[in-house]
């Protein structure tokens, strides 16, 4: 009976002591338990200007010879803007003109008064260019997107001459002799003045 009593002292020390390494290790922390990886965010891309318009392939011989004329670079404009004017490679005469992030596609139109227009192949916006600027223009909404660009060319084009008695250095000085005739001069006949906005006169001239 003794011997009974032990063994079975024994087996339960032995449970209690299965049953407290058990509690001990589902209570301690876990030491090297790696920790969870964080999901790391995409970082922001950068705002890219909208998708170009169409190009077109199907120009004029007149067109092709404006396109030559087309100043390319960063134009700085009024209000600290700028507009960006790129020729697009593999589509002769065809340009890439971005302001404000929207790129527009143009191409040159032919003029009769010398100066430079670029249409939007979509008809909405114009990019005109004259010797001393340049600007961009909504002709569906008839108002100025932006206006005073200057590329580098233009902006010796705008200096005024210099200090030599209003010649330029290295100009030629050519004097000539006119006559003098008097005639009388009869005023036109009164005009109505035009109903157009002057934002849609200056969309409509340079052509």
């Amino acid at each position: 009976m003794f011997r009974t009593l032990t063994a079975a002292a024994a087996l339960a020390t032995l449970s209690t002591f299965t049953m407290s390494s058990a509690f001990a290790q589902a209570s301690a922390p876990a030491a090297h338990a790696k920790p969870k990886a964080v999901a790391k965010k995409p970082a922001a891309k950068a705002k890219a200007a909208e998708p170009v318009t169409a190009t077109n392939d199907n120009l004029s011989a007149g067109q092709l010879a404006a396109a030559d004329r087309v100043l390319t670079g960063v134009a700085d404009c009024e209000m600290k803007e700028k507009v960006d004017v790129e020729k697009i490679p593999g589509h002769n005469g065809n340009f890439k003109v971005v302001y404000a992030h929207k790129s527009y596609t143009m191409v040159p139109e032919e003029t009769t008064t010398g100066a430079v227009r670029l249409v939007d192949t979509s008809g909405a916006v114009v990019w005109i260019q004259i010797p001393a600027k340049s600007m961009l223009m909504n002709q569906k909404e008839h108002h100025r997107l932006v206006d005073g660009c200057q590329e580098p060319e233009q902006r010796v084009t705008a200096q005024p001459p210099a200090a030599t008695g209003g010649v330029a250095p290295g100009s030629t000085i050519t004097t000539t002799t006119t006559t003098t005739t008097t005639m009388q001069v009869v005023p036109p006949a009164p005009v109505k003045n035009s109903s157009a906005t002057p934002a849609a006169a200056a969309s409509g001239m340079w052509k």
